[in-house]
């Protein structure tokens, strides 16, 4: 079943939050296939016609193993693991502590992993961890955050780009406006580069619209009332571009509530989970950049069993995942459910409905 609508608008945890807390899962080193039955965690099993070759056992380390964001991604790395007969392991920390991050690289390391993917949050701080899996001859690719790793492939947005997007998106929408640019009081380095994209998106968009930065703290129900005061204080606003996920629903709760869509403001934002999308999907959101947390799971895993599979012969390459959506591009997202957006843990074709 499609998660209710109100769900967008009441601010409950997600179906993949209760399914991440009913599953225990608070301690780094959780892996998914252990959670699903024997029949399940089989499905889709394949092999192609590779020659014979060991179980590889991946190791993937997320600086936030238990954001439901990163069910989809779990999917994605079961799946593609089970098409070429290997293993993965979903490591890493709950809450985004780099520190807790670096150790579960350096216990992926000294457990002789296969290959790694890990979310590199800070260049100099997980060098070590990575020289060590170079030496140690281990794979290894980042994802969802690079941090200038500097010789790693990267799957994963690209914020920066992304931002680009979001912004050319909002100009296009609200011209000759002022924007307000909802950002974090104390943003995470990708944000911040998301920002510093939509910025510029503005600046080469030919209306050449007017962007204020504004930044929210708290919780959804602070940011919203927030967001309501910016609009009190700036009528003139038209647009209003959010760059993270919490932002991104306050802003379309609010023009909801207000009915701002009448007044002509359009807004947009970012990494909206699926009972989000339906804001997208009635209108009070004209967009949502996705950074397709499945494929993020699912390329990583295939590029470590070739760079295995070929002894070294291909190597992983970067791969940016992240697309903007419109309302009549998540339509189809609200109505199904599907592992590939984390909706559900079904191997199902064609994707159920309602």
């Amino acid at each position: 079943m499609t998660p209710p609508r109100s769900s967008a608008k009441g601010w409950p945890l997600s179906d993949r939050a209760a399914f991440l807390r009913r599953a225990g899962v608070g301690a780094a080193g959780f892996s998914l296939g252990g959670l699903l039955g024997p029949a399940e965690a089989l499905a889709g099993d394949g092999g192609g016609d590779f020659a014979a070759h060991p179980r590889w056992r991946f190791v993937f380390v997320c600086h936030r193993t238990v954001d439901p964001l990163f069910v989809a991604t779990q999917f994605g790395a079961q799946d593609a693991a089970a098409l070429v007969r290997c293993s993965f392991q979903w490591t890493g920390s709950p809450g985004g502590n780099a520190g807790q991050t670096i150790k579960a690289l350096e216990a992926a390391v000294g457990g002789r992993a296969d290959g790694i993917a890990v979310s590199v949050l800070d260049r100099g701080a997980f060098r070590a961890g990575l020289d060590a899996a170079r030496r140690a001859g281990i794979p290894a690719v980042a994802f969802n955050v690079d941090s200038g790793s500097g010789t790693l492939a990267y799957v994963g947005e690209n914020p920066y780009a992304a931002g680009l997007r979001a912004g050319a998106e909002i100009a296009r929408l609200a011209r000759d406006a002022e924007i307000l640019l909802l950002a974090p009081m104390r943003p995470e380095r990708w944000i911040g580069r998301r920002l510093e994209g939509v910025l510029a998106g503005l600046r080469s968009a030919p209306t050449s619209p007017r962007g204020r930065i504004v930044r929210l703290h708290g919780g959804p129900k602070q940011q919203q009332a927030q967001i309501e005061a910016a609009l009190g204080r700036r009528p003139g606003a038209r647009g209003l571009c959010a760059v993270d996920r919490v932002g991104t629903l306050a802003a379309g709760t609010v023009i909801e509530r207000l009915g701002s869509r009448a007044k002509g403001i359009r807004a947009g934002g970012f990494d909206l989970l699926p009972p989000g999308l339906v804001l997208v999907s009635e209108g009070h959101l004209d967009f949502v950049v996705d950074q397709r947390p499945y494929v993020q799971g699912f390329v990583p895993v295939l590029q470590l069993f070739l760079a295995r599979v070929s002894e070294g012969t291909v190597s992983p390459w970067g791969a940016e995942t992240s697309v903007l959506l419109r309302a009549g591009d998540v339509e189809r997202l609200v109505e199904t459910k599907s592992r590939f957006e984390g909706s559900s843990s079904r191997h199902d074709y064609p994707l159920r409905r309602g």
